[in-house]
């Protein structure tokens, strides 16, 4: 709801970008309720203000705040409050629909006929490092958005790959894990199932065992 929101707000307000006196002003360092930044941005961009609203769903993004990743690309994509970027745009439309956005689906599909191929592959670099500093964090939540990666970012679906990250997943009980799982796996080659499984047991004791 938060994504649509803003939508259509942008689809009020796009053709008139204003800036406000205060469009230099940047976040405080210390830790802001990401409730409270949320609608901060969204009264931003309701009141033209579309530099503050950037930097506060920008701050999100980084948090993996999925709406806010996908209004944030949205304002790229429009040129609101920070130049038009579309690899940029796409970049975070692209985690967006990974972390649940459905909407952002039909806004990579108008992105990826703007931004050149061989910019395509660097923004779906970035996104696996995005996913995978994630993951080396601790952040469980990026194992079937790493998992979906593979399926739904890539020019073509890995499948063997992303049987092996939804079986990790899958081992964290982590939701969409075993779904994803077994989705997958008739689309696998009988013959590397079991080495899949083996290269799964071992990411997933990387992840356990202790630093």
């Amino acid at each position: 709801m938060r994504a649509l929101f803003l939508g259509l707000l942008l689809a009020c307000t796009v053709n008139f970008p204003v800036l406000s006196d205060s469009h230099k002003s940047v976040l405080p360092h210390k830790v802001i309720d990401p409730d409270k930044a949320y609608r901060v941005a969204v009264e931003a961009v309701r009141d033209k203000k579309y530099t503050i609203a950037v930097e506060h769903f920008e701050m999100l993004a980084e948090q993996s705040q999925y709406d806010a990743q996908y209004n944030l690309a949205l304002l790229l994509k429009q040129g609101l409050g920070i130049p038009q970027n579309y690899p940029e745009a796409l970049k975070w439309t692209w985690l967006a629909h990974l972390g649940g956005v459905k909407k952002a689906q039909g806004l990579a599909d108008m992105l990826l006929d703007l931004v050149p191929e061989k910019r395509q592959d660097k923004t779906r670099d970035q996104v696996s490092d995005i996913l995978t500093e994630r993951i080396e964090s601790g952040d469980l939540n990026a194992l079937t958005q790493f998992a979906r990666f593979h399926l739904d970012v890539l020019v073509e679906p890995d499948y063997e790959t992303a049987y092996s990250w939804y079986s990790v997943a899958a081992a964290f009980k982590m939701p969409g894990g075993i779904r994803g799982r077994e989705d997958v796996i008739d689309e696998v080659d009988p013959e590397k199932l079991v080495e899949l499984q083996d290269e799964a047991t071992e990411i997933f004791k990387n992840l356990t065992s202790p630093e």
